[in-house]
């Protein structure tokens, strides 16, 4: 089910206790008339917010700015992120499994526990994140830059490594799909 909602109207129904926001559409509203859609630019209202435990699955999210949020476990699964501001978000034990992150910024970010399986990040900045492992993720075009990962790493379970920045600032050349 998609539907469209404002961002001050999903913190107003989540400050009620509502959790389950799967499959919607974050609309833009600008100006004072409440323009709504057609604009280009992130959509703000949710930084910093408190969405520990919410269900985002299948939501459009695209270039939504959750930077400082607190998403501890929420769902995201198959959730599109497309070009998001997630920086210094706490995405603890977050489920981002089969999450599209293409060109979001996770600068900073806490991955900590987070399922990252089938996670689609090409172009994705995870500069300073704290991450654990991923799995049959295409990590094409993605900066790690002085990452902190607690498991294996980038260069195990499938993933394709492809022009990908490492944690020590070399870069991949690829395309690799490594085991």
């Amino acid at each position: 089910m998609t539907w469209k909602i404002p961002t001050d109207e999903l913190l107003a129904r989540y400050n009620a206790g509502e959790r389950n926001f799967a499959g919607i559409e974050i609309l833009r509203i600008v100006g004072e008339m409440g323009e709504r859609d057609g604009v280009s630019g992130s959509i703000t209202g949710l930084e910093g917010a408190d969405l520990r435990g919410i269900n985002l699955r299948g939501a459009n999210l695209e270039q939504i700015d959750l930077s400082g949020a607190d998403l501890t476990d929420a769902d995201l699964f198959g959730a599109y992120l497309g070009e998001a501001g997630l920086v210094k978000t706490i995405l603890r034990n977050a489920n981002l499994f089969s999450a599209n992150l293409s060109n979001a910024s996770l600068r900073g970010a806490d991955l900590t526990k987070a399922s990252l399986t089938h996670v689609k990040a090409v172009g994705a900045s995870f500069i300073g994140a704290k991450v654990g492992y991923f799995e049959r993720a295409d990590l094409t075009h993605a900066n790690f830059q002085d990452c902190d990962f607690y498991g294996p790493g980038l260069c195990h379970r499938f993933n394709v490594i492809w022009h990908t920045t490492m944690p020590d600032g070399t870069i991949e050349e690829g395309p690799h799909c490594k085991w």
